[in-house]
């Protein structure tokens, strides 16, 4: 497949975008089975560049993907309630979907603040 089309699968996947030699490729809107949703760039059939992943579990990280994977700079919103507790909203660089360099996560409840470096998803210092 060439430039703009759809496809789907029998378990619900769903693309909608741009492909270069069958893959997503440029902008798209990729839905899978589960609730997870993506909106942004592709290369060559992996999510890379600017985009927004909404997740079945009330997250959303708006921000740079390498690889399929968060990368660079993004802010991820964490939903209030059972999984996420307070709720709360991370802001700064991310490598290998964890939270690594510098970056701030704010608490909803209070609006305490933790900025500062983060490794492997850790706060370790201001």
């Amino acid at each position: 497949m060439q430039g703009f089309g759809i496809y789907s699968t029998q378990n619900g996947h769903y693309y909608q975008g741009s492909f270069n030699n069958n893959k997503p490729d440029g902008y798209g809107l990729f839905m899978s089975e589960n609730g997870q949703n993506y909106e942004g760039n592709f290369k060559e059939g992996k999510i890379e560049g600017e985009g927004v992943m909404i997740y079945p579990d009330g997250r959303i990280y708006k921000g740079y993907f390498k690889n399929n994977n968060k990368d660079g700079y993004g802010v991820m919103t964490y939903p209030e309630g059972r999984i996420y507790g307070e709720g709360s909203r991370y802001e700064g660089r991310w490598e290998n979907n964890k939270r690594e360099g510098k970056g701030i996560m704010i608490y909803y409840d209070d609006g305490r603040s933790l900025e500062g470096l983060f490794k492997e998803n850790v706060y370790i210092r201001k």
